[in-house]
């Protein structure tokens, strides 16, 4: 009797177990997570919860070549942070972006110079923007050459960022337009290679 009464209890646990599991997953609900309007409001992924605030502020990175079909852009990460959601439907903003760091490890090469800047800049329509940018050179440079690649390609950041909205420094600091830009006038100065912004975040607040 004693045998019989131990399979029981342990033939119950498990029942026990999956019917709250299946009870919690009855309760979620997926929804659809679309990128903003400046990437066409396509769908990148999907998500659960239980209700729909529990999807905002969420964070999705997505690789710039999925998004767009450029395969040589797939070394580049898009970051989305969820901020509304309506229906099955979680619309998202560009939070940033961020070049891997293989990508970069790849770009670095012996006797060649590394001019590396951050700053935090502000748009147009008065977004804060953390934004790491770096220039390589064909060959080394010397410390006055470094020095003055450094300060014009801060000059060109802030002033290029400054005049354009969020959106839009977004879209070009992501794409390589804003460094092209900046590569062309920096090549008159010292021997460089490539220009790169390699990372961007939007800040809260003010």
């Amino acid at each position: 009797m004693a045998d019989k009464k131990q399979e029981k209890k342990v033939a119950s646990k498990p029942k026990v177990k999956k019917s709250r599991t299946a009870d919690k997953w009855k309760k979620k609900q997926w929804y659809n997570i679309i990128a903003p309007a400046e990437f066409d409001k396509t769908v990148i992924g999907e998500t659960v919860a239980e209700k729909p605030k529990n999807v905002e502020g969420r964070t999705i990175k997505i690789d710039l070549g999925q998004l767009t079909g450029q395969r040589q852009k797939r070394y580049i990460g898009v970051i989305f942070k969820i901020d509304r959601v309506e229906g099955n439907n979680a619309s998202c903003q560009t939070l940033g972006h961020e070049a891997s760091p293989g990508f970069v490890s790849r770009l670095v090469r012996r006797r060649m110079s590394k001019v590396e800047i951050v700053q935090t800049l502000r748009t147009a329509d008065n977004k804060r923007v953390k934004v790491k940018t770096i220039a390589l050179s064909v060959r080394k440079l010397s410390k006055n050459q470094e020095r003055d690649v450094g300060k014009k390609m801060a000059e060109m950041m802030k002033e290029a960022v400054l005049q354009k909205s969020y959106v839009q420094a977004s879209q070009e600091m992501i794409f390589g337009a804003m460094a092209s830009k900046i590569f062309k006038v920096l090549t008159k100065i010292a021997p460089l290679k490539r220009v790169e912004i390699i990372k961007s975040r939007v800040l809260e607040g003010k």
